[in-house]
């Protein structure tokens, strides 16, 4: 199946100094691609990124999207609608009904014609003595079927951008209903790197799914304590 890859930047961030979004919404129609911006440069990978390379920040820059999407990137793994037309239906956006943690969260949406896609947000970041990453994944409603999972990653991102193999995609998102809290350890990781969560699709379904806190567990002197 053919797929289209990219990552869109939306502004430039805050004090961290990292490139990022500004929270509006990006779902397009199913033959859009990424929006024409003067700010933007296409690789030979075919991503978009600015001119200017981020900075790394020391730890997660706007972690439970309280100023929208700043400090965030928007990626993508989708394929076509079968049949041509382009790709897949889809969306980022930051929305106010609900949140585990201030009163903002970002909401995914993929529809699922092709049952398969990957969406995703990312930023650079140092993991050193980070030990784990949680983040939170909102359920409308429990699911006997899998119709999504969390994709994480943590680490140094492949040259030619993050793909859907390339996540952690062991966790379903609809094993419950409301809040649930996922916890992925890091501990191998050192210096700089990318963290980047999302959501993908597997059943031939449009899937909506609301993710928020996205939080850095360090050890200090045997004490773990939470920064972001």
């Amino acid at each position: 199946m053919r797929r289209r890859t990219y990552l869109v930047g939306c502004s430039t961030a805050l004090t961290a100094g990292l490139a990022g979004c500004t929270g509006s919404s990006d779902e397009s129609s199913p033959d859009d691609s990424p929006a024409d911006d003067p700010s933007d440069t296409d690789r030979p990978d075919g991503t978009d990124t600015p001119h200017t390379d981020p900075e790394y920040p020391i730890g997660l820059a706007n972690p439970s999207f309280e100023d929208g999407l700043d400090g965030w990137w928007i990626g993508k793994d989708l394929p076509e609608i079968p049949g041509g037309g382009g790709t897949v239906d889809h969306g980022t956006e930051v929305v106010t009904e609900r949140a585990s943690d201030g009163e903002q969260a970002v909401e995914f949406y993929i529809s699922g014609v092709a049952d398969d896609g990957t969406i995703w947000v990312e930023q650079e970041m140092d993991f050193s003595g980070v030990k784990t990453v949680t983040v939170d994944a909102y359920s409308e409603m429990r699911s006997a079927n899998i119709l999504s999972e969390v994709a994480f990653f943590a680490g140094e991102k492949p040259e030619g951008g993050l793909q859907e193999r390339d996540f952690d995609r062991s966790e379903d998102v609809q094993d419950h209903e409301g809040w649930k809290t996922y916890e992925y350890s890091v501990t191998e990781l050192s210096g700089t790197g990318t963290l980047a969560v999302g959501m993908n699709v597997i059943w031939e379904t449009d899937v909506r799914s609301v993710f928020d806190n996205v939080q850095t567990v360090v050890a200090d002197r045997e004490t773990e304590t939470t920064r972001s």
